[in-house]
């Protein structure tokens, strides 16, 4: 068993790993509405381009977790943080449409392994106790994040242009992935990583849920919470643009939201811990649905003051969720599970972004932003589910 002090340094360093790889990929909301000027791209070209982001994430996700149980879990999430880090610099030379798709295809193609296989450690390290609270401070680290990086780029892009900004960017992140890499194996005997050949070889190849019901009620939550999170980010810089906010403040009204984010996947975690997985999901659904509608009504001075309070509600319920995926799979085939809620929810949130770019295109933005909140309120019945995830 691990002393606290092991424990803490795992959390660190699974925790720094998503930082990078979650501010690195929600930066793409931010640098869409510049590639859409550049290329003249309609809404549904723009869903397309996250879409292929988002789908190549789904698509590599089991596939990387199973080598992860092969390989071992932290050489899959160093070498995708060097392949993030390195989809983003071919990126910034990317000038035509197809040039863009596969350069974020490559960068978050080979990142795909990052949540489950992370997840799945941190899961184990926090086995006996506080496995909720660690995976709310590692949904935490991701949102925080997405709150640096993107607020990092905004700064560079207003300085020197998107390009430019990338390029820079790309090139911190490989540096900081070498950098990880070389802490993270020198602290390789704290963290506890597994041996999956002997034990697969006497669990099977079963996925392990315990209680089907559950998993598929929490699994069509998930599904729906990511549908609406990935279709509303795609397209909120434009209602932005829409509302009259300068381009140049719309990855500052990003952070302001990814910051909301932040405090909600922390605070949502904790509280969960407290006050049940029902009321915290029922609760967060049903104030993100009055969030978006509010941003979709406000005039853009009000937009300011409630893009916080957004973020913390439509990030907090995904906390609750990741958690409660650890109560379902036993330790020995959390990895694959995980990988699996991860590939299916990560599709929908490929999918998303196309359905609703075309949608928008016939029928307007503000349609299309108000559909995906009410969308939300399909999960409020499916939550009484969830309680039985130990059977």
């Amino acid at each position: 068993m691990m002393n606290k002090g092991q424990q803490v340094r795992s959390l660190f360093s699974f925790c720094t790993f998503h930082f990078i790889d979650d501010g690195f990929t929600d930066s793409v909301y931010l640098l869409l509405p510049f590639i859409a000027a550049e290329l003249n791209l309609s809404f549904g070209q723009v869903g397309l381009l996250k879409g292929v982001f988002s789908g190549a994430m789904s698509l590599f996700q089991v596939p990387l977790s199973l080598l992860g149980e092969k390989i071992g879990e932290l050489a899959v999430i160093a070498a995708g943080t060097f392949g993030l880090a390195s989809g983003f610099l071919f990126l910034s030379r990317a000038y035509t449409f197809p040039a863009i798709c596969l350069s974020l295809i490559f960068a978050k193609g080979t990142a795909a392994g990052q949540h489950g296989l992370g997840s799945s450690v941190l899961s184990r390290v926090f086995e006996v106790s506080g496995r909720r609270a660690a995976m709310g401070t590692y949904n935490f680290s991701g949102d925080m994040g997405k709150v640096c990086i993107p607020f990092v780029l905004a700064v560079m892009i207003s300085l020197w242009g998107w390009r430019q900004a990338i390029l820079i960017l790309s090139i911190g992140g490989l540096v900081a992935g070498v950098f990880l890499y070389i802490l993270t194996q020198q602290k390789r005997d704290h963290l506890l990583l597994s041996q999956p050949d002997k034990e697969f070889a006497l669990k099977g190849s079963g996925w392990g849920i315990r209680n089907r019901k559950s998993f598929s009620a929490l699994l069509t939550i998930g599904i729906i919470d990511m549908m609406t999170r990935s279709a509303l980010l795609t397209f909120l810089p434009f209602l932005f643009l829409q509302k009259g906010i300068p381009v140049g403040k719309v990855g500052f009204a990003l952070t302001l939201l990814f910051a909301g984010g932040a405090v909600g996947k922390f605070a949502c975690g904790i509280l969960a811990e407290w006050f049940g997985i029902i009321p915290m999901v029922v609760g967060t659904e049903i104030l993100t649905v009055a969030g978006i509608l509010s941003l979709t009504w406000s005039p853009a001075s009000v937009i300011w003051l409630v893009l916080p309070l957004v973020g913390v509600v439509l990030n907090g319920t995904s906390s609750v969720l990741y958690a409660t995926v650890a109560e379902i799979i036993p330790p020995e085939t959390r990895s694959r599970g995980y990988s699996f809620y991860y590939a299916i929810t990560l599709g929908s949130g490929a999918i998303s972004p196309v359905v609703y770019g075309f949608l928008t295109d016939s029928l307007g933005l503000s349609f299309s932003i108000m559909s995906t909140a009410l969308m939300l309120l399909v999960t409020i019945p499916l939550s009484r589910y969830l309680k039985g995830g130990r059977p």
